[in-house]
């Protein structure tokens, strides 16, 4: 053969494989496009296994992804996990993992090794799944179909190949999150839409007090609830409470427990607040909260005006706070028993107070005393008490914009999380 018939065919070789180089990057334009246009991860996975393994022509192969801190088969073709975990390679890690970490490819040849099924692995390549902030995982291929070593070109191939796998992951997760902050949304809109049909709107109708209350919700919809219920012209129910969840099934329980209440005060309009807490508890637990970690804390009390009495029971909530205006003190209101709707056919004790013109009732859920400054230091029983004082002059509503006013500057610089929905309520006794 002359040298020009030479330079011809090396001429003819080099075309024929600039044209199969063009061919294959055509391919992986295609199998780029239909990856990152597939939404459901599995089938990602499926699809990315197959070429992987036809485009590296192996026999076998698997992709694992990371899952809290490990790698976790996903797809496998061949093989199984504990195979993966078998091949130690360095640093007492096996190969996945090292590859993981590393977020390097690596080959390996020649290798006569014989696993305990009688497979004989005689080469591997192990790519990682990544983008340039992430490795989500990384794709293990076992043994070329024609015995022959994995080379530089396969490495080229495969990540090209990953590149767009991990891109679809990435694309996954971004619509998974979005959908989940739809959802939470919307869960947030309902639960709002349940309270604030249970929270009276209006609270002057009752001669002989004046009332202020108000509610300030945090990013998430809370199971704070209160509510004012007159049993006769000189009689009235005053229930303030919060349930331990949040979002709508705070809201389903919170409207439940606000329904009971008002149908068991219909029924029996003379039920102490201390059988009203036991006969709350009871149906709750009974009939409408199923799980362990949900329950509802309640501070119930009722005026009786005619005879100016208070009596009250505090159902594992935040105890009220009374000031008695004669003496010029605050008392904690305490008595009462555990929270309600985990324990049926619990004892509740309750306390009694005298009432006297000019004697306040101030009452508040634990989002208030639970709000932090920025050093993390709680608002606190003790500040609450201290705000109820130094404020003792203000009328009932404006007493509960300035105790928000109090948790404002005492908040000031902390995140916007820090503090739960809270509710504050004053009472007065008017002459």
């Amino acid at each position: 053969m002359t040298i020009a018939d030479q330079y011809e065919t090396a001429i003819n070789d080099l075309e024929a494989r600039l044209e199969a180089t063009r061919a294959q990057l055509r391919d992986m334009a295609t199998m780029g496009a239909v990856i990152t246009s597939i939404h459901d991860i599995n089938a990602v996975l499926s699809v990315v296994m197959d070429m992987g393994i036809r485009l590296a022509d192996g026999e076998v192969g698997l992709i694992m992804l990371e899952s809290e801190e490990d790698l976790k088969i996903e797809i496998s073709w061949g093989v199984n996990e504990e195979f993966a975990k078998s091949l130690m390679y360095l640093d007492g890690m096996d190969l996945p993992s090292y590859c993981f970490k590393t977020r390097e490819t690596i080959i390996l040849n020649e290798l006569d090794l014989k696993v305990e099924d009688g497979f004989l692995v005689q080469s591997i390549i192990s790519t990682p799944i990544q983008t340039a902030k992430k490795c989500h995982g990384v794709m293990v291929i076992v043994n070329k179909t024609d015995q022959s070593n994995f080379t530089e070109d396969d490495k080229e191939i495969l990540q090209m190949l990953l590149n767009f796998a991990a891109v679809a992951i990435d694309n996954y997760s971004l619509v998974r999150e979005r959908l989940a902050q739809q959802k939470r949304i919307q869960e947030m809109a309902i639960a709002r839409q349940i309270q604030e049909t249970i929270l009276p709107s209006d609270l002057d109708s009752i001669d002989g007090v004046d009332v202020g209350v108000s509610y300030y919700p945090a990013r998430e919809v809370g199971g704070d609830f209160y509510d004012l219920i007159r049993v006769d012209d000189s009689r009235f129910v005053v229930v303030i409470g919060d349930v331990s969840n949040k979002g709508v099934p705070a809201a389903l329980v919170m409207s439940a427990a606000a329904g009971m209440i008002r149908s068991i005060i219909r029924s029996k309009p003379d039920i102490t607040v201390s059988e009203l807490a036991g006969d709350l508890n009871t149906m709750l637990s009974n009939d409408i909260i199923k799980e362990r970690e949900m329950f509802v804390t309640l501070f119930f009390c009722k005026f009786d005006l005619s005879r100016r009495k208070l009596t009250f029971c505090n159902a594992g909530h935040m105890p009220g706070l009374f000031w008695d205006s004669e003496n010029h003190t605050v008392c904690e209101l305490a008595d009462g028993g555990p929270i309600v709707g985990q324990f049926p056919d619990l004892p509740f004790k309750q306390g009694e107070r005298r009432l006297n013109p000019g004697d306040k009732l101030f009452l508040f859920t634990d989002g208030l005393t639970e709000a932090t400054d920025a050093d993390n230091n709680l608002f606190g029983r003790e500040r609450a008490e201290q705000v109820f004082t130094a404020e003792i002059g203000l009328e009932p509503k404006e007493f509960c914009k300035r105790v928000k006013e109090w948790v404002d500057r005492f908040s000031e610089g902390a995140g916007e999380d820090t503090y739960d929905d809270f509710t504050i309520m004053q009472i007065r006794v008017n002459p």
